[in-house]
């Protein structure tokens, strides 16, 4: 099959939409399959590269002015339509409603080429990043964008969300499409418990020893509610003798460390870059953690979540959006009220202070996020892909 994948985020974006449309289009091209990507173009101008047999055309862009760091499509239609037009896939995949997905549509059913398109937001999360003086227009913006994606999505053939919570939002405005649910899944060759040596990666990345870590993964933005697993950690630090490890990049990571030395943390606080996905020391970090934190209420999957479930660590996630599916409260983990620093702090001090709790929750996570294996998910989509080009 030729297959094309487009997305307004791609390696080397570090996101969950970028590693998924990675994984998957270097996955089709190892079962033989012929497979192109449209992305944005991280250098401003347009180009073409071939990266793990993907070729990947990188159309015009410029800065999101919302994600450090980040591009965006600039006027892709008629680079889109010339790209579409020469590959001829018999198959196009579209990661989100916007720029470069909105032209690959356009140019797809004039030519009458089948649509798959994979929802991996939430309309909170885009009125997260409004300004005070927008929110309150917010049921406005929310109405609008409802209108449009029901439109949107109903021009494909299928639909398919990560999560029954994001399917359950679709479900009965999208009548013209069918619509599924798969897991973004997780490599568990990849992660996986270890219990050698890790002194060795704690003092390559300078997290101190002998320390409970308590660790999150992720985007440094404002929708993620980093803080608030910071202002938890001043109250988990005065009943454990922990340590906590921040691993990504973001707009907010100036402020989350200010916030971390105006509650006298600082030094408790390891803030590591971000870590590409392919980075073999990625695994290793969860790896030497004792438990995992998702504060972002808005999350529909959240990969970051199964990886360190793979591995074997407890989980605390906010009990908002789709996390809720991820946890079962007092057996891999535990949900604690969104925004509540308290209610978080006093669920981290559970586990940390319960050994034997944490490796039954561990070990139940592992159980459990085996039905998110990656295989299964690439499984899905290739059956996809050969009934929508069915004649």
């Amino acid at each position: 099959m030729k297959i094309l994948i487009c997305t307004e985020s791609y390696y080397p974006n570090v996101s969950g939409v970028a590693v998924f449309a990675h994984n998957l289009a270097k996955k089709m091209v190892e079962r033989g399959h012929n497979v192109s990507v449209i992305a944005p173009s991280p250098k401003y101008i347009p180009y073409e590269e071939s990266f793990e047999g993907v070729k990947i055309y990188r159309v015009p862009s410029k800065k999101n002015k919302y994600r450090e760091g980040y591009f965006i499509s600039k006027s892709p239609f008629r680079r889109v339509s010339r790209i579409i037009k020469e590959f001829r896939p018999d198959v196009v995949h579209l990661q989100d409603p916007t720029g470069i997905c909105f032209a690959a549509l356009r140019r797809s059913r004039k030519l009458k080429i089948p649509v798959v398109v994979t929802n991996h937001f939430s309309l909170e999360y885009i009125v997260s990043y409004l300004s005070p003086f927008f929110k309150i227009f917010q049921p406005i913006i929310l109405f609008v964008i409802d209108r449009y994606l029901n439109w949107f999505y109903n021009q494909c053939q299928i639909l398919t969300c990560p999560t029954k919570t994001v399917a359950k939002r679709f479900t009965g405005s999208i009548t013209k499409v069918e619509l599924k649910v798969i897991s973004n899944g997780v490599d568990l060759s990849r992660f996986m418990p270890y219990y050698g040596d890790s002194a060795s990666i704690g003092r390559k990345l300078s997290i101190p020893s002998k320390k409970l870590l308590v660790l999150y993964v992720g985007r440094l933005d404002v929708d993620k509610n980093v803080d608030i697993l910071i202002k938890a950690a001043a109250e988990v630090l005065k009943h454990v003798n922990g340590h906590f490890v921040i691993v990504g990049g973001g707009k907010e990571k100036k402020i989350l460390e200010n916030l971390a030395k105006s509650l006298k943390i600082r030094d408790n606080i390891t803030f590591i870059d971000f870590v590409p996905y392919s980075d073999k020391i990625l695994p290793k970090i969860y790896q030497i953690a004792n438990v995992f934190v998702n504060p972002c209420p808005l999350e529909t999957q959240s990969l970051v979540t199964l990886e360190a479930k793979a591995t074997g660590l407890p989980v605390v996630l906010a009990n908002s959006g789709a996390l809720p599916e991820l946890v079962d409260d007092f057996v891999d983990g535990f949900k604690f009220r969104a925004k509540d620093e308290k209610d978080l702090a006093n669920k981290l001090i559970k586990i940390l202070e319960n050994p034997k709790l944490a490796q039954r929750m561990g070990e139940k996570g592992i159980e459990s996020v085996e039905k998110h294996m990656v295989e299964r998910t690439y499984n899905e989509f290739e059956k996809i892909y050969k009934e929508v080009i069915k004649p």
